[in-house]
């Protein structure tokens, strides 16, 4: 017989604060043994998930064990909610990826940082010299810490302007931003992104 939601809510172990880094993010510890109960219990869980009624996670997990356990892993590696993980990774033959819209909620939710990041703009809005960056202070030093710049020239001259179905033409104030941040998480926090990459042509905004 499947288990069922609750059956997994009850085996799912929290995260013990002696468990976490300073900034936050969890750590492995107990080695291999350790990481195989973790595997077995992302199964578990990812199966569990997979079968639940249609509406309950996003379609691309609907009936789909195997995305659905890559998502549990990376949930529990985070100490995440697992529906927040399915509604923000993509999974391509095994292989992870973050949409850009998520990175600036990773990363504020990090504890590297003090209170949430910003962003900062320049440029007319509607121009070429549009530009974004994502800003931050790191929580220990209070040093300011500055993502790269992203601009609308930028955007053109890479192709993401013109590429086909981009998002770029209709909302470039948001992809801007989505931009700013994934480049801030893979420039100054890549752990906050779990050894996963970062989708950043498929965010509708």
């Amino acid at each position: 017989m499947a288990e069922t939601m609750t059956e997994i809510a009850k085996t799912t172990p929290s995260v013990p604060a002696e468990a976490l880094r300073p900034e936050g993010l969890p750590i492995h510890a107990g080695g291999v043994g350790a990481a195989m109960e973790s595997w077995k219990l992302a199964c578990s869980m990812g199966k569990a998930y997979a079968q639940q009624p249609e509406g309950m996670v996003p379609k691309n997990y609907a009936g789909n064990p195997a995305s659905c356990t890559v998502a549990c892993s990376m949930a529990i590696r985070m100490g995440a909610d697992p529906l927040f993980v399915m509604q923000n990774l993509y999974v391509v033959s095994g292989n992870p990826a973050w949409s850009g819209k998520s990175c600036k909620a990773l990363i504020d939710n990090s504890g590297i940082y003090a209170g949430r990041s910003r962003y900062e703009l320049t440029g007319a809005e509607g121009t070429d010299s549009r530009s974004c960056r994502l800003v931050a202070t790191d929580r220990l030093t209070g040093e300011r810490v500055e993502g790269p710049t992203v601009s609308i020239k930028m955007a053109k001259d890479s192709g993401w302007w013109t590429k086909n179905g981009s998002y770029w033409p209709r909302i470039p104030e948001m992809m801007l931003r989505y931009r700013a941040a994934a480049y801030f998480a893979r420039a100054e926090c890549p752990e906050v992104l779990m050894g996963a990459t970062v989708d950043m042509d498929g965010d509708e905004g």
